[in-house]
């Protein structure tokens, strides 16, 4: 009897576990992951590619030049 009612369980909490799981990855990406990327991306410009940024290259900050310490210290 017990061991009918504890396979009985096993199979009732794996199918609560599928629907619980589920529910909280489609709570997690479309309520807090999707909200967060669309305003990282309206807010974030990588490439410098809107109207603020300055044309052209950016200059090198000397004081990063090629040094035989750096190259020595790649890492």
């Amino acid at each position: 009897m017990i061991a009918r009612v504890w396979e009985w369980w096993k199979r009732f909490g794996k199918k609560i576990g599928d629907f619980q799981a589920r529910a909280l990855l489609f709570l997690f990406y479309f309520l807090i992951l999707g909200p967060f990327a669309l305003v990282v991306r309206s807010v974030s410009d990588p490439l410098k590619m809107k109207g603020n940024a300055p044309p052209g290259w950016g200059a090198k900050d000397p004081a990063h030049g090629p040094t035989m310490e750096g190259a020595s210290r790649q890492f």
